[in-house]
């Protein structure tokens, strides 16, 4: 027994020095850091020590984190713990009570990407329940070395520049000029009420918008609500105003200028983003609050995602104060491109005054590239009352019964009336049931379907036997009637295909311009509709003449003189030309495309185009009048449409130089009240002629 007494002494010694050793920091540091990468909050808060809990409270942790991690764009986060460091005793020993662990994170974000940092976890033993644990003393600079209490985590947002829009020789329709932002900072207001009712009549806006723009969900008691854009000119009436009421102040800024005043429908103007658009607009980086491209509006809608440019963003440390503390990471922004269209200005100019301020539009192109030189739409409106948030003035456009925010160039669908002639021309002679020189009888009464599709001539007399060429001329409706008879008797969809192959009755494709389809009608299409289902005589012969439910918009009709001028090539039009960086190089280029061919012969066109100089030229044409004495040979073809309004929609469309074209033309007046000596068609053609004189030269 007495051998057996050394044993147990050594076996005593052993679990006595087994319970002195501490257990190590290391797995509860691990812990933190495995809870932080899940998440999980709660775990994290559990393994602080009392003291740490009681002086930062959940708000200071449990609310607090989760906000950075919002903050931050936070996407996930990777924390690794080292090994653990023992703190020292005065007397340079370990002490066995208090450890150090490195902690190094990587914050993986959506605004600024990874934000690698290294920092430490302090750790101390405590007694839990007649045991030794290790927990976190705890303070904020457990999440970012630089976060001492009473910092904040900050993502600020850097303002990008939207691109200009430019005509083709450098002249700015869309840019930016000096000005400021109205604001409010919420935090700085007592009475929201008050606030409302002294600001509204200043900014032109009522309290209740006003209100809405501090409620909106991204806003933060510091942050600056945007609540009116001015001019440096506007602002300077309304400073002393603006200065004694509480929360308010002003922000340089660039605002939305378009100097020319051209094109207005085309161009489209900015507004504010909504949610929904907001949302869409989210790689950019774009908040409700912020200016976008009006939805439907035009080039600054359509062109949005391109002129818009991508905001930049910057995560930091900050002072109470908002001074910077420490950069964290950031994305710079990207400005935006500029676009470059290939109009005329000048053209431009001459058509929106040509027009005047009667319902119409205007739209002339390259016949050799599809390239548009002018494209107006009248009555028009001021797209810096837009750009400048003048309420007043946007509601008298919006509620003018006029509809001046309507473009009339591409979304107006009118039925043609005779400036469809040609199409009918060049179908008969391809089909062979008409022969260059053959004379028709132009009557002012047709009968060829018989009493019951009996129609009649614009002219009250007989003409008697005419050529193709004098029927262009003096626009005969009963040449056509049977020009149109002799296409339908031999098969109904001829004349609605050969319309669909100059580029009717669909989307000319046009980049970033939103149009409207018009309409061919042909027998399939009419049995589809609700009622009276079947294509008839009538049909066919209403056609002919740019009738019945025939509808086009006035960039297809120049589009389809074009096609007359250059032998039947049908362009893709073209607006957007090209995309360039802010230093001017050119990022994207638009080629010319040719959509396809016409169905038509090329000689055929020829004898169409001496037809319609022949409108212009000869003593009798139907738009001699307008251009009697001009200087340059003009090819062109009237057309006057009935409409349910009563008063016709008169066009002139047409190319020149009849030698060398170089323009094609199409315009419109809508609805347009006539007067003996003031004929729809014939207007349109002076309206032209304006344009030309600017295109030449010619006064």
């Amino acid at each position: 027994m007495r051998s057996l007494i050394p044993l147990l002494y050594a076996a005593l010694a052993v679990a006595t020095a087994c319970e002195a050793v501490p257990p190590s920091p290391d797995p509860v540091a691990k812990q933190y850091a495995e809870a932080w990468t899940k998440g999980n909050y709660q775990e994290m808060w559990d393994l602080l020590t009392d003291e740490s809990r009681q002086r930062v409270g959940t708000e200071g942790f449990l609310d607090r984190l989760p906000r950075i991690a919002e903050e931050m764009t936070l996407r996930s986060l990777v924390a690794t713990t080292g090994p653990s460091t023992r703190q020292k005793l005065p007397n340079g020993s370990p002490d066995p009570r208090s450890a150090t662990v490195s902690l190094d994170v990587t914050f993986h974000t959506m605004r600024v990407g990874d934000v690698r940092r290294s920092t430490t976890l302090s750790l101390v033993m405590v007694d839990e329940k007649d045991k030794a644990v290790w927990r976190i003393a705890w303070s904020p600079e457990a999440i970012l070395p630089a976060l001492s209490p009473g910092r904040l985590v900050r993502m600020t947002r850097l303002d990008t520049s939207r691109g200009r829009i430019i005509a083709r020789e450098g002249t700015e329709l869309a840019t930016f000029i000096d000005g400021s932002n109205i604001g409010v900072v919420p935090g700085q207001v007592r009475s929201e009420d008050g606030l409302a009712l002294s600001l509204a009549p200043i900014v032109g806006l009522t309290p209740d918008q006003i209100k809405a723009k501090l409620h909106q969900p991204w806003v933060r008691a510091d942050t600056f609500v945007p609540i009116r854009t001015l001019s440096g000119a506007q602002l300077d009436g309304i400073k002393a105003k603006l200065s004694v009421i509480e929360g308010v102040a002003a922000q340089a800024t660039r605002v939305r200028s378009y100097p020319t005043g051209l094109a207005s429908q085309t161009l489209g103007y900015l507004a504010e983003a909504s949610d929904a658009e907001a949302q869409k607009r989210a790689a950019r980086g774009v908040q409700a609050g912020d200016l976008i491209g009006k939805a439907n509006s035009g080039l600054e809608d359509t062109l949005d995602d391109v002129m818009g440019g991508t905001y930049g963003w910057r995560l930091s440390i900050i002072e109470p104060n908002g001074d910077r503390a420490e950069l964290l990471g950031e994305t710079a922004a990207i400005p935006g491109m500029d676009v470059v269209l290939s109009l005329d200005p000048a053209l431009q100019l001459a058509a929106e005054n040509a027009l005047g301020d009667r319902k119409g539009a205007l739209v002339a192109e390259d016949p050799w590239s599809g390239e548009i030189l002018a494209i107006a739409s009248r009555p028009t409106f001021d797209l810096n009352a837009f750009a400048n948030g003048d309420a007043v003035n946007i509601a008298r456009f919006s509620t003018d019964a006029r509809k001046p925010l309507f473009n009339r160039a591409t979304f107006g669908q009118y039925p043609t009336g005779s400036s469809f002639k040609p199409i009918t021309a060049a179908a008969a002679m391809r089909e062979g049931v008409y022969k260059w020189g053959d004379r028709i009888d132009c009557p002012a009464r047709w009968t060829g379907y018989g009493e019951q599709w009996a129609q009649l001539n614009h002219e009250t007399g007989n003409l008697g036997l005419i050529d193709l060429r004098t029927a262009l001329a003096r626009s005969c409706n009963t040449f056509f009637y049977e020009l149109g008879k002799r296409l339908n008797d031999k098969s109904p969809d001829l004349l609605p295909i050969a319309a669909k192959s100059f580029g009717l009755g669909k989307a000319t494709d046009i980049d970033y311009v939103l149009e409207a389809e018009g309409l061919v009608p042909s027998p399939a299409w009419k049995a589809t509709r609700a009622t009276d289902k079947t294509w008839n005589p009538g049909d066919a012969t209403n056609l002919a003449i740019g009738q019945g439910f025939l509808l086009a918009t006035p960039l297809q009709m120049a589009n389809y003189a074009a096609a007359l001028a250059s032998d039947g090539i049908v362009w893709k039009p073209r607006l957007v030309i090209e995309i360039r960086d802010r230093s001017g190089t050119v990022q994207k280029k638009f080629e010319k495309a040719e959509l396809g061919r016409a169905a038509s012969i090329p000689t055929d066109l020829s004898l169409i185009r001496d037809g319609m100089r022949a409108v212009v030229a000869d003593t009798d044409g139907t738009v001699y009048f307008p251009f009697r004495g001009f200087a340059v040979a003009v090819a062109g073809k009237s057309g006057t449409a009935e409409t349910p309004a009563g008063d016709p929609d008169g066009w002139f469309i047409g190319f020149a130089s009849f030698e060398q074209p170089s323009i094609a033309f199409a315009a419109v007046f809508e609805e347009f009240h006539e007067s003996p000596g003031n004929f729809a068609s014939q207007v349109a053609g002076t309206t032209v002629r304006t344009v030309l004189g600017a295109k030449f030269g010619v006064k």
